[in-house]
């Protein structure tokens, strides 16, 4: 749960977050709307112990935030990323990062969830193939599947989703989208994002504008009112 958040990146700064309040039930989804500099990635900072708001509160089962030690907190939530950190190794090591113990069967079946199972067996050594410096042997969409598997692989209750498909044409969205949906099945999800693609299975959408929160509600209550979330959708 998230209560009247608010938090600045320094003195006499303007407020990054002002008074945002929203619940994430367990196993629900919730999404963040907005364009840049509305407070979304100050808000997944925060989540992350980047930083610590200076008022209000964010709890996390039940305890405050800020009692958990980071790797505590982060060892319970899984994030797919619009920039997805590759190392120059192979493809086995690069999943591994999520759950070092993962046996070979738990590897193919999160392979097979993120819809990357075709292009492992294109692979000519399969998953002991390099994939090169931050897998720039791969496609924008084939990392993104990457970070999906790691995802799967890690089955952390938290699921977070920060622009996850940007920057990827319509037809990998797509694809990437089904991964993705996948992924959520079953689990508390946070959505990030600044345009609502996918969202029509989301329990509740946040739209927000300069650190607030300017509207709320499914996604298609949101495009009948013809609000910001409207113009969005449209452009």
């Amino acid at each position: 749960m998230v209560e009247d958040l608010r938090f600045r990146y320094g003195p006499g700064e303007p407020p990054a977050l002002d008074g945002v309040s929203f619940r994430l039930p367990e196993g629900g989804s919730l999404a963040l709307v907005g364009p840049s500099g509305a407070g979304k990635s100050t808000l997944i900072g925060l989540l992350l112990r980047f930083w610590d708001y200076q008022e209000g509160q964010i709890t996390l089962g039940g305890r405050d935030l800020r009692s958990y030690d980071r790797e505590e907190l982060l060892r319970g939530i899984g994030v797919v990323a619009q920039r997805t950190h590759l190392f120059d190794g192979t493809l086995r090591e690069n999943l591994l990062i999520a759950r070092p113990e993962a046996t070979d069967e738990q590897i193919d079946r999160a392979v097979q969830q993120a819809r990357l199972d075709l292009f492992v067996r294109s692979l000519p050594r399969g998953y002991e193939t390099a994939i090169g410096e931050l897998g720039l042997r791969l496609s924008g969409g084939e990392r993104q599947r990457v970070a999906i598997a790691r995802a799967l692989l890690k089955d952390a209750p938290l699921l977070i989703l920060d622009e996850p498909t940007a920057n990827l044409d319509s037809l990998t969205e797509r694809e990437v989208m089904g991964a993705l949906r996948a992924l959520m099945a079953s689990r508390t999800t946070l959505v990030v994002t600044h345009r609502p693609t996918g969202l029509e299975a989301v329990d509740q959408i946040l739209v927000m504008r300069d650190a607030r929160v300017v509207d709320r509600g499914r996604h298609g209550e949101l495009l009948a009112r013809e609000g910001l979330y409207r113009r969005v959708w449209e452009m």
